[in-house]
């Protein structure tokens, strides 16, 4: 009886052990393959042309030209702003933009800031772009002194150009409508 449960008690031990090892190390695989990928030198040319997308974007943003702002957004994008409000054109997102710019984005200097690039195919990427606004103001007029922000962009790679083709916005400050 003594041996059989010596026998059980190595057993179950060894097996502990095992599992306690899979579950430290599994998660330090998926860490260095996930460092390695983002260092991975076939991607550097396309992260750079994915970054240079987004700072075509803000530097049309800052220069308020909604059409320079809207280069590289595809004719059918699926655009959602931090509102929820959903636009299915380039043309749409072009026009709104606009209007903003000659109202209450007049005064707005933005920076946007690339957090990450994942290559959900060689043609395919998920960009997460946080962003940062100054000088906006509200519907009612009042001032909107700072905002920040965040846009999950899905871009594709279409004739050797980066193109967005989903934006979805969140405004990190966003203020609830005024009760009616």
């Amino acid at each position: 009886m003594e041996m059989r449960m010596r026998y059980f008690m190595t057993g179950n031990l060894r097996w502990i052990v095992a599992v306690l090892i899979l579950l430290l190390a599994v998660p330090l695989a998926a860490r260095l393959a996930h460092a390695a990928a983002a260092d991975d030198p076939a991607h550097r040319a396309d992260d750079e042309a994915v970054r240079k997308v987004v700072a075509g974007f803000s530097d049309g943003w800052n220069t308020h030209d909604a059409r320079a702002m809207c280069a590289s957004l595809v004719d059918d994008i699926e655009w959602t702003n931090w509102r929820g409000e959903v636009l299915n054109t380039r043309q749409g997102v072009e026009d709104e933009h606009a209007r903003l710019f000659a109202d209450l984005y007049k005064n707005t200097h933005r920076v946007d800031t690339v957090k990450s690039i994942r290559y959900l195919a060689p043609d395919l990427a998920s960009v997460d772009n946080y962003w940062t606004m100054t000088g906006a103001r509200k519907r009612d007029g009042s001032d909107w002194p700072y905002r920040a922000g965040y846009s999950h962009w899905l871009m594709a790679k279409r004739n050797g150009r980066w193109v967005v083709i989903i934006s979805h916005t969140a405004d990190f400050n966003a203020q609830a409508p005024a009760a009616k």
